[in-house]
């Protein structure tokens, strides 16, 4: 029988940017993140008799990435037959939307479904961290923090419990196009950037202050640590010393002083970007339809919609 999961994709607050350990996609830094309603993935898998075989949105795709993946999943879980995984991705693929975090989150969800194991979320999510490593917090509605860890045991993600807050992310969708950069490459030169170890220490201090921010439903010093986090890990794109390279285009650049614009006027707007040229503008959601009409007015043919707080994993 088929078993089949929905996960929803997260965005970072604090973000994740640099592996200590590339086998296990163990991260340098902890990270804090938001999960998103609007973007998700539904995976169903179904025994078969030949080979993994992947199908996205109803299309035959490169199965490599996910026989490697399922593959972890069978030394841990045990030798399971080949699997046909068919994905619905409701999320701009390799374009900084964290695709891939709901994704394997699904795939993970779904595959321990079909063998009958009833994994904690926390075990779930340090599997899913093997494909992905932002995939560990989408197994969690709402806020989640993704523990860094020394070893795979202690790489994991978990709900922050967080209140309930008016929070809203409005998504300007400057491009759906495929990355130049993969996000794995993105982070092996970012870390040679003679900035990268002060972006570290300035990362733990910025996780607790989000922490407290979040505990008491403070969405501007939310947004305010965010922007702050993600800009300066964009800085280190550019002072890489190999092969430095940025992810904004000109759009990107008109969007970040949109929001800055907004801020002047009294209107709550924080920027927040991953590995991609879109920019996730954190908001409140009295406040949303003023930034998505400020955005529109200047970027007719951008593409916008605001996404509130999300669910954890969903199994049909």
């Amino acid at each position: 029988m088929p078993s089949t999961a929905t996960a929803h994709t997260n965005i970072a607050l604090i973000k994740y940017w640099g592996k200590k350990n590339t086998r296990l996609n163990l991260p340098t830094t902890s990270s804090i993140s938001l999960t998103l309603d609007q973007f998700y993935t539904k995976t169903t898998v179904t025994p078969n008799s030949q080979a993994d075989q992947l199908f996205i949105n109803g299309n035959a795709t490169d199965a490599t990435r996910v026989h490697n993946f399922l593959n972890n999943l069978r030394q841990y879980l045990g030798d399971f037959e080949p699997l046909t995984v068919t994905s619905n991705n409701h999320v701009p693929t390799s374009a900084g939307l964290a695709s891939s975090a709901s994704a394997f989150a699904a795939l993970t969800a779904a595959t321990a479904r079909e063998l009958n194991f009833n994994l904690p979320l926390t075990t779930l999510s340090r599997l899913a961290r093997r494909g992905s490593g932002s995939a560990s917090r989408s197994f969690y509605g709402h806020f989640a923090i993704w523990h860094e860890g020394i070893d795979d045991t202690s790489s994991f993600a978990e709900s922050l419990n967080a209140p309930a807050m008016p929070i809203a992310l409005v998504v300007a969708e400057v491009s759906d196009a495929a990355k130049k950069v993969g996000s794995t490459e993105g982070m092996r030169r970012a870390v040679t950037s003679p900035d990268y170890q002060e972006w570290l220490r300035e990362s733990a201090k910025q996780l607790v202050d989000m922490k407290q921010a979040i505990q008491h439903s403070d969405i501007e010093k939310i947004g305010a640590i965010a922007e702050k986090n993600a800009l300066s890990m964009h800085a280190l794109n550019l002072t890489a010393r190999q092969k430095p390279f940025t992810y904004f285009t000109c759009d990107t650049q008109r969007i970040l002083s949109i929001v800055s614009d907004l801020r002047h006027q009294g209107i709550l707007a924080f920027a927040t970007l991953d590995a991609g040229p879109n920019v996730k503008i954190i908001t409140t959601l009295d406040s949303a339809k003023l930034v998505e009409a400020a955005l529109l007015s200047e970027l007719p043919a951008l593409h916008v919609q605001t996404a509130t707080s999300g669910s954890g994993i969903i199994y049909d």
